[in-house]
């Protein structure tokens, strides 16, 4: 046989082992997912999902979810083209287990430590900042006078191997407060044992909150970040690329994703001890001034009754403090001046709402109470 026949014959041998290689391994690998409008590979992300975290993570994985950490995840997979996410949930201490192990690859709201560092990446700019509290019911006048010996030998509840509680529990042991520590799973069970009584305190952060809590003691704050396990610096390219495009094409968006869900964290909804005493001393009832001709605020209609949304207020003090809500309708400022003297117990209005300064005349947009306490 010529030597070009030979070599022929030996070159065919060689594309028909290596066809038929490709061939199996087409039969035992996966194809690569792409996106359905785009030739972009999906790449799918396995995220913590916190139980019990209203304001921050709300539903379950298979349900309606939402929050404004929900929100934030959206946001970012927008701008990580071709991500797709896959929620898991558990407790904040299974989640970081799993998340150390690999066996899920994101977690938002992660504060940094030197020890955590050891085992996860942290994105180069922080998501936030959260600020961390001690909260109590809000007729605990003893703890609203702001004196941290008031905390002696109460029962503090917190959730186990968090920033808040290691930094909350060296703030009390800076302030010498000595004290029970009672652990509980989820952030929502905390204000839940709060309420129902079996803790008299819980530490906790800005992240969700309670209308029927209020904070007490401020005890620090940290940023936090989106973590992923060492072994996807894939993901936190992905993830630091895209918080830098969210920043520069809103730089107020953490701030401003988070207080569309987070506004109950403004304060308490619950009376104060010296309101409900007040309350109990008037007879459940106080009497509000008014300027009529001041929609949408408020103004009288022809049947004699308060309209606007001071009318809602009235409601809705109604509603949630059984308090009754009488209303006098003024004409002008003097008027209202009058109705509210310097004394108290001279004047026939309790408090009143306008919609400028009533030493002067005219108005502005801003709405001012001013009450008797």
């Amino acid at each position: 046989m010529k030597p070009s026949a030979v070599f022929r014959l030996a070159l065919y041998r060689t594309l028909a082992v290596a066809l038929a290689a490709l061939a199996i391994l087409s039969a035992v690998m996966p194809a690569p997912a792409f996106a359905a409008d785009s030739d972009q590979q999906v790449k799918t992300v396995r995220v913590g999902w916190l139980v019990n975290n209203k304001g921050f993570q709300e539903g379950m994985p298979g349900e309606r979810l939402s929050g404004w950490g929900y929100e934030y995840l959206q946001t970012l997979s927008y701008y990580t083209k071709g991500w797709q996410y896959e929620y898991v949930s558990g407790t904040f201490s299974e989640l970081m287990d799993m998340l150390e192990a690999g066996e899920i690859d994101l977690m938002p709201n992660i504060s940094y430590s030197a020890e955590r560092e050891q085992k996860l990446l942290f994105s180069s700019n922080p998501e936030g900042t959260e600020r961390y509290y001690i909260y109590a019911r809000p007729d605990r006048d003893d703890l609203a006078k702001g004196d941290p010996q008031a905390l002696q030998g109460l029962t503090i509840g917190c959730n186990s191997g968090v920033m808040q509680t290691i930094v909350g529990q060296q703030w009390l042991a800076d302030e010498g407060v000595t004290c029970t520590y009672k652990e509980i799973d989820t952030g929502s069970a905390l204000f839940e044992a709060l309420a129902d009584g079996e803790v008299d305190a819980v530490i906790m952060n800005d992240t969700i909150s309670s209308p029927d809590a209020s904070p007490m003691f401020y005890v620090g704050s940290s940023d936090y970040y989106f973590a992923v396990p060492k072994s996807r610096p894939d993901l936190m390219n992905d993830i630091n690329a895209a918080m830098t495009t969210i920043a520069r094409d809103n730089p107020r968006y953490n701030e401003e994703v988070k207080s569309s869900y987070s506004t109950q964290n403004s304060g308490s909804s619950s009376l104060t001890g010296p309101e409900t005493t007040w309350l109990k001393a008037n007879g459940n009832t106080i009497t509000l001034g008014y300027l009529k001709n001041q929609l949408p605020y408020c103004t009288q209609n022809d049947d004699g009754e308060m309209e606007g949304s001071l009318a809602s207020l009235a409601t809705t003090l109604h509603d949630k403090f059984g308090i009754t809500v009488k209303t006098i309708a003024l004409s002008n400022n003097k008027q209202m001046i009058k109705a509210f003297p310097t004394e108290p117990s001279m004047s026939p209005c309790h408090c009143f709402a306008t919609t400028g300064s009533p030493s002067r005349q005219g108005s502005s947009s801003q709405t001012r109470w001013e009450r008797f306490r």
